[in-house]
């Protein structure tokens, strides 16, 4: 994604918005919003740019899979696929979605929906270029319930589909299962794109005055990963006293870890972090048990003297 100091457009508003649905496919709330507003777009049209509706892994959600052969949300990166990861139908969507965000030939902005099987809350996920932080601090403005999860450069956050955009924000809400559609979490995803896109027309009139600069910004730090077993059988899984809290604070020497001897692991890592994806679903095949974040402010993020997009 073009960074905020390197685009010389960026005081400019954006032209053209992308809600895109079904980056995964079996988180279907996003893919009946996208479905709702082809029919009637209406809710979602604003004045000061173009909606464009994108249902990113058709295949996946014809499945009701998460993927096909790959996660979409990994496979818009910079580096040289290999041979085979090169052939794999996300490989081929990341290419034929970058060819449509850049025959907008206008500043992109892109919104992407997912929902997770953990205790995230309604949580907006951005890298860490300052239009994105100062847009998701207006939201959060807006509805003080929304967090703000933010990721440093890095080859998580710069392969996934926002980055194929001039701008954008990932929408979380959870928990609910994989694969189902549930009217509350489907009413937060719905009034929260409504919100997302009055703060990037507000945006483009030039009509946002500076957030403040004390929103707290849950600033990724690292993964933590389940405790290697002989197998299967030998797993351990989140602690009881762990599971559900996300966003709330882990301090050294909390449980987070249950083993089958009945042993309990507890967390060995600096006070004062708060985990995130707590026992996601999607994240058992990289082994993936929670994520550690630290808090800050939007000022500590931002350069010096930026306080408007």
């Amino acid at each position: 994604m073009r960074t905020y100091q390197q685009d010389r457009h960026a005081e400019a508003g954006f032209k053209t918005v992308f809600i895109v649905g079904g980056t995964h496919g079996n988180e279907r709330t996003g893919v009946m919003l996208v479905r709702r507003w082809q029919r009637d777009p209406t809710p979602v049209r604003r004045e000061m740019f173009t909606t464009r509706l994108l249902m990113a892994n058709p295949e996946a959600i014809r499945r009701n899979t998460r993927f096909v052969h790959q996660d979409l949300n990994r496979s818009f990166g910079a580096s040289r696929p290999d041979a085979a990861a090169a052939e794999s139908y996300e490989i081929r969507r990341a290419r034929e979605i970058r060819g449509v965000m850049a025959g907008a030939r206008a500043r992109v902005f892109a919104i992407d929906l997912h929902t997770s099987t953990s205790n995230m809350g309604i949580t907006l996920i951005t890298d860490t270029a300052p239009v994105n932080l100062i847009l998701a601090a207006h939201v959060r403005q807006r509805n003080p319930v929304v967090r703000i999860y933010a990721f440093p450069p890095g080859e998580r956050i710069d392969s996934c589909l926002r980055a194929s955009a001039d701008g954008g924000l990932g929408l979380e809400i959870g928990p609910i299962p994989q694969g189902l559609v549930r009217h509350d979490v489907l009413q937060a995803a719905e009034d929260s794109v409504k919100t997302i896109l009055d703060v990037i027309d507000a945006h483009g009139r030039g009509g946002l005055q500076p957030p403040d600069p004390c929103t707290r910004i849950y600033l990724h730090e690292a993964h933590v990963y389940y405790p290697e077993g002989r197998d299967a059988a030998d797993a351990a899984c989140v602690h009881r006293d762990l599971d559900g809290r996300d966003f709330r604070p882990l301090e050294t020497g909390m449980p987070v870890f249950h083993c089958p001897n009945g042993e309990t692991l507890h967390f060995q890592g600096a006070p004062g972090r708060f985990p995130v994806f707590i026992n996601e679903a999607a994240y058992y095949s990289e082994q993936i048990a929670f994520s550690l974040t630290r808090p800050v402010t939007l000022a500590q993020l931002l350069p010096p003297h930026r306080s408007t997009p």
